[in-house]
């Protein structure tokens, strides 16, 4: 043991040098501490804790080692207070939400549409037909279109509001979370035209810079639907100004199920292309006049014009987490140029992450800030790693046509290999989905984004102030729908898109903890990291989908058919939860057959016992001999009423014993969000 023990400090204290990574971590540890617990914290114990933090530093000031093992709850304890103090500042800013249809009038904050193609705004600084004020801010979704809206417009029109949508099944997405983030009181959808009316008072100057902004990326999104086809066009709006509500949910699955949905989001991949694009181009402008190039720097005059490229797209493309990520990460390197200084590595990712976190701490929970990490991180520690071997195979000063194909794809296929384990995991946790053909879609797509569509988007936002745009955004159209065709073709092959069911918490906070462990290390027992990543995937082997579920009210049942598929019964339930139920369930579509057969079942016509354990009459239905459905909403589980009054929904799990039963309502707990 003592052996263990002096092998474990040297190899801790051999890394030294990394220390400092941990950081952000435990900043982060604190934050995932806050959302896991199952009631709101009190701010007095947190406030009592940093103190005793704080008296134990003074105690222990001259006891270095002391002080060193206190940085951890500091840390910790630092992302805990931040996300805290962020809910309850924002939990301020909530209201009840009026149950009628209201007559309201108020400020668009922001404009966009959704896959349909209705427009939806945000609005805010409400009041009903008295001129009484409306508390909060809300999404609202229109069928009637209203040309020549903006943000920053006023309008007034009729609407019915709802609260936040809850999650639908426990351990679902819990939406009502997000939109609170968001500052978001509820939705709602418009009774009647959208109307403009004239604001009754006059805005700051923060208020007219943001709706400013916002109003010329509508105008950008509106200038490139005028100019592209719809899909091309969508798509096209999601990658300049990170607009993808417009998108189709079919294009968006073959995306997904290509694994290329990593396009449609601004990230690393658009910013360091824009970034790395425009730094060639004023670099080779300005060794072309000799004058220039002999009296001035030409890369640093190259780097600060990149730097205002990427700030004008992060702010064009709506300031996403992962752009956020991305504009931080080419900034920095960026700055490395001006200083001539390397600025690619892990402390870079270390203070993205850490400076994204402390603006806003609830991203740690969003699929974006985790996958876009994942992958960033993953990469540079895999440069870290074999830089010297790449640099080797690369070699000589001159690379014949060859051996540039050569590297061009091997690049492609590693970078691609890397990427996607890293982001397996939140891909499975969050989207219950494999795309198993990831690397057949990126070959054949990386060459279009890389040398069609992203140089001319950039040339596109250059020449769009001058109106000269038209013929650049039709050549980015046309590789948008080369790679649309190639997502649809990839998609198709068998399997493409893989369910799975959902891993435990445990198992990816396994993952990511031996993930982190093994890039932050540099030392051999950096590798210990591979036992936890197996444990945390071995996870997979005790999950189990539920063999019933029910919604909130009861007006929507599932139950699971003898292949383990889920089948929702026939209801006038909406199509959202359906979806949702079986993408959490790795579920898939019933075909036309099964849903006959289920008609049938469901009106107490015929049974199908080999596929399926239920017989219906005309008032419930008996599943597996155990549980019973009323068809009016009730529910009975081996002979026992189940009240369904503030469940929020249930999921229920038949065992030999009898039953187990998880609700809604337990797994989001008692928090301000609720």
């Amino acid at each position: 043991m003592t052996l263990w023990w002096y092998e474990f400090r040297e190899q801790i204290f051999a890394g030294r040098n990394r220390w400092g990574l941990w950081l952000p971590v435990m900043f982060a540890c604190g934050i995932a501490v806050y959302f896991s617990l199952p009631t709101e914290p009190s701010k007095w114990v947190t406030v009592a804790i940093i103190e005793i933090l704080i008296l134990l530093a003074i105690v222990f000031r001259h006891r270095m080692t002391v002080l060193y093992v206190l940085i951890v709850p500091a840390m910790m304890m630092l992302g805990f207070a931040v996300i805290q103090m962020r809910t309850i500042y924002l939990a301020a800013q909530q209201f009840p939400v009026p149950e009628d249809k209201l007559y309201l009038s108020g400020c668009v904050e922001h404009l966009d549409y959704n896959s349909r193609g209705n427009q939806r705004m945000i609005l805010d600084d409400l009041h009903d037909f008295d001129g009484k004020k409306v508390g909060g801010k809300f999404r609202i979704s229109s069928r009637f279109r209203t040309d020549n809206l903006r943000s920053g417009q006023c309008v007034e029109l009729v609407a019915k509001l709802m609260p936040r949508p809850q999650a639908v099944l426990p351990e679902g997405y819990q939406f009502n979370r997000k939109s609170f983030y968001l500052g978001l009181s509820g939705s709602g959808y418009a009774e009647s035209t959208v109307l403009p009316i004239e604001c009754p008072q006059t805005t700051n100057w923060s208020d007219r810079f943001r709706f400013g902004i916002d109003a010329l990326r509508q105008s950008v999104v509106n200038h490139i639907k005028k100019v592209l086809p719809a899909d091309e066009a969508s798509v096209a709006a999601a990658i300049i100004a990170g607009e993808q509500g417009g998108i189709k949910s079919s294009l968006i699955q073959n995306y997904r199920d290509s694994g290329l949905a990593h396009f449609l989001s601004i990230s690393g991949l658009h910013m360091s292309m824009i970034a790395g694009l425009m730094f060639f181009f004023i670099r080779l402008l300005t060794a072309m006049f000799s004058s220039v190039a002999l009296r001035y720097d030409g890369k640093k005059i190259a780097a600060v014009s990149a730097m205002i490229i990427s700030a004008v797209y992060l702010l064009i493309s709506g300031a996403a987490v992962p752009a956020q990520r991305a504009f931080i990460m080419t900034f920095i390197v960026l700055l490395g140029i001006l200083f001539d200084r390397r600025a690619i590595s892990m402390q870079t990712i270390a203070w993205a992450a850490f400076i994204i976190l402390l603006v806003s701490p609830e991203a740690l929970v969003g699929a974006s800030f985790q996958m876009s990490f994942a992958a960033v991180v993953a990469l540079v520690a895999f440069y870290e790693r074999y830089a010297g071997a790449l640099r080797n195979f690369i070699g000589g000063k001159r690379l014949g046509v060859v051996k540039i194909v050569v590297v061009y794809v091997v690049g492609i296929l590693v970078s691609d290999l890397v990427a996607s384990f890293a982001t397996l995991p939140f891909a499975i946790y969050h989207f219950n989905r494999v795309a198993l053909y990831t690397t057949v879609a990126n070959l054949l797509a990386g060459p279009i984004i890389g040398l069609l569509i992203m140089p001319f988007t950039l040339l596109s936002l250059l020449l769009m102030p001058l109106g000269l745009d038209v013929w650049s955004l039709q050549i980015v159209g046309m590789g948008i729908a080369w790679v649309n065709d190639v997502t649809a073709w990839v998609s198709h092959f068998p399997q493409a898109g893989y369910p799975v069911l959902s891993m435990p918490v445990w198992g990816l906070t396994l993952i990511v903890f031996g993930g982190l462990w093994l890039v932050i290390w540099q030392t051999s027992f950096r590798h210990w990291g591979w036992g936890a990543i197996a444990f945390g995937f071995a996870g997979l082997l005790l999950v189990k989908a539920p063999d019933v579920l029910v919604n909130w009210d009861g007006s929507m049942v599932a139950v699971k058919d003898n292949s383990g598929n889920l089948v929702v019964l026939p209801s006038r339930g909406n199509r959202f939860t359906t979806e949702v139920w079986l993408s959490k369930t790795a579920s898939h579509e019933l075909t036309d057959v099964q849903k006959e057969n289920l008609k049938e079942i469901y009106r107490g016509e015929r049974d199908y016992p080999e596929w399926l354990a239920l017989h219906c009459d005309d008032k419930k239905c008996v599943y597996r001999d155990i549980v019973v459905f009323d068809k009016r909403g009730g529910i009975e589980v081996n002979y026992t009423d189940i009240s369904l009054t503030d469940s929020g929904g249930l999921a229920i799990y038949l065992t030999k014993e009898g039953y187990e039963m998880k609700t809604v309502r337990d797994y989001v707990g008692q928090r301000l969000w609720n």
